[in-house]
């Protein structure tokens, strides 16, 4: 037999100690998993009650998700399958340690178990915290489902004066806000949703793994959506002090205060203030001859205006349906009928102008009245519109006193209701008498004869 040389010796043995090592390895590995998988029941438990004392477990498709308890800002949702993400992106276990701190090795432990092994480990958890779409609505197929397209948004989403929307197929790592409107959800939310002064509504396939707030609205679910945070409506509406006393035997509670309802109100009619104020002013800038017109028709002759505006408005819509029906059964004028959206258009630019004038005349009635001295025409016109609502306004301010107050409150509230509207009327009165009276002067001219010149 033929001894190897020294070279072929050190080649062989470090051929069988790698596949030592590789078979050890291979061995320890698999021993691990198998380990880590076969969990004693004890273990199990503690494992699920240290999770469960920090998070709240929500079910996910082929894992879990691990909600804090405890709000945090950097962690808002841990999600647990084939890898470890948090709010939506993958983490290495350095990372995992450095962010989550000692619920790591927990944390680490559970994504070593499969599906089934969670499943089987959350299962009463998960029953309790699951919303079943099966039983509510049918299940969509499974190539729908697949076909999909997944489109996640990391941080918040916030709106301010417009809906928050939240579009099917669509994952928002964050909250989703919106303040003076409303959240629309049909994909899914990592945290928390609210609508201030709106509502929320969530369509079949939302899913919410925070709480629902509404503040002024209301929550509208439909069949299959899943909210697993706390939900909480709170009704503006509704909010008041009652009494309940032995006197009051038959009367039933009595509302002390009118809860927020008489401040959304007020909010209303100021802003209402401020939207037709800045529309004076663009009006003033952009019709500028037209505003001054009305305003001094309507300080030469007010009741004349007045009357022929309640008798424009009056006439408005039975003028504009019999106009349509006409057209309509005319086959000349069907094409007429496209031309009556812009007309309309038309007699309510008409409007804001006329009332412009009316607010520009009131103010310089006012101006003069006081003693004020001379300013631009926008402060005459904010003036104006300011008397003009002041009856609406102080209403508004003494219902905040409650129901006490109530007579005098309604009979401020009728009283400016009813200026206000005089004052379109009187506004679209003097717009209507001036184009008029321009109409007359120009057909008076174009049929008068032109002199001719004398002879010599």
């Amino acid at each position: 037999m033929k001894r190897l040389t020294p070279p072929f010796d050190t080649a062989l043995a470090v051929t069988v100690l790698a596949s030592t090592v590789f078979t050890v390895t291979v061995a320890i590995t698999a021993a691990n998993v198998h380990a880590a998988q076969q969990v004693p029941a004890d273990e199990q438990q503690a494992l699920r009650a240290r999770i469960e004392q920090r998070y709240d477990v929500v079910p996910l498709s082929g894992g879990v998700a691990l909600r804090p308890k405890s709000p945090r800002d950097d962690v808002r949702l841990i999600e647990i399958s084939d890898t470890i993400a948090i709010n939506g992106v993958p983490v290495s276990g350095r990372e995992l340690r450095e962010r989550v701190g000692a619920d790591a090795d927990a944390i680490l432990r559970l994504s070593y178990l499969d599906a089934k092994a969670l499943g089987e480990l959350f299962g009463p958890v998960a029953a309790e915290r699951e919303v079943r779409p099966e039983k509510e609505a049918p299940l969509e197929p499974a190539a729908g489902r697949s076909s999909r397209r997944i489109h996640r948004s990391g941080g918040d989403r916030v709106r301010i004066f417009g809906d928050a929307v939240v579009n099917e197929g669509e994952v928002v790592t964050g909250q989703v806000v919106a303040v003076l409107g409303s959240v629309r959800v049909d994909g899914e939310v990592g945290d928390q949703v609210v609508a201030v002064l709106g509502s929320v509504d969530l369509g079949p396939h939302a899913v919410v793994h925070g709480d629902v707030v509404t503040v002024g609205g209301q929550l509208r679910r439909a069949s299959g959506s899943q909210i697993n945070g706390a939900v909480t409506e709170v009704s503006l509406g509704e909010v008041g002090a009652r009494i309940n006393a032995p006197w009051l035997d038959g009367w039933g509670p009595v509302y002390v205060f009118g809860g927020f309802r008489p401040v959304a109100r007020l909010v209303g009619t100021t802003f209402r203030f401020v939207l037709l104020a800045l529309a004076g002013c663009l009006a003033l800038v952009v019709a500028r001859r037209g505003v001054e017109g009305s305003a001094q028709r309507v300080t030469d002759d007010p009741v004349k205006t007045t009357l022929i505006g309640l008798v424009a408005w009056l006439l408005f819509l039975p003028l504009f349906v019999l106009t349509a029906i006409v057209l309509a059964i005319s086959l000349i004028g069907i094409p007429l009928l496209l031309l009556l959206p812009f007309a309309v258009v038309v007699l309510l630019l008409m409007s804001v102008v006329g009332f412009s004038g009316t607010a520009y005349a009131v103010g310089q009635w006012a101006r003069r009245r006081f003693g004020i001295a001379t300013t631009s025409g926008f402060a005459d016109i904010c003036l104006g519109i300011l008397i003009i609502l002041l009856p609406l306004l102080v209403g508004r301010v003494l219902a905040l006193g409650g129901w006490t107050l109530s007579p005098v409150v309604f009979l401020l509230v009728a009283t400016g209701l009813a200026v206000e509207f005089l004052a379109w009327a009187s506004g679209f009165g003097a717009v209507l008498t001036n184009t008029f009276s321009r109409w007359q002067a120009r057909r008076a001219t174009r049929s008068t004869p032109p002199t001719s010149a004398p002879t010599p």
